[in-house]
């Protein structure tokens, strides 16, 4: 089975802003300088996706990569065996579209 179909084919931005969250020992109180309650509540429920602004911001909050938080996601598990799926399909993506 090719990795590609072992990688969600939709992003659940909720779970993903929860779990680091958590791992960076935040709580939603703490976003409140990237935007506000309400719009990080809609976001972790599924009721709102975020724009890539609203990505960029919560990234920087949080002290990560904007494209750490649009990878987890599309990880089903924070784990080696999601992110490494993930990174596989990454890297035959970008083989394809970049000439060596």
């Amino acid at each position: 089975m090719s990795s590609r179909k072992r990688v969600p084919p939709q992003a659940d931005f909720g779970r993903a802003l929860r779990q680091l969250r958590a791992v960076r020992g935040l709580v939603q109180e703490d976003m409140l300088l990237a935007t506000s309650r309400r719009h990080i509540s809609r976001i972790e429920q599924g009721h709102q996706v975020p724009s890539v602004r609203t990505i960029e911001v919560l990234a920087e909050h949080m002290q990560i990569h904007p494209l750490t938080l649009v990878a987890v996601a599309y990880c089903p598990e924070l784990d080696s065996a999601s992110i490494s799926e993930l990174l596989k399909t990454l890297k035959s993506d970008f083989k394809g579209l970049v000439a060596d």
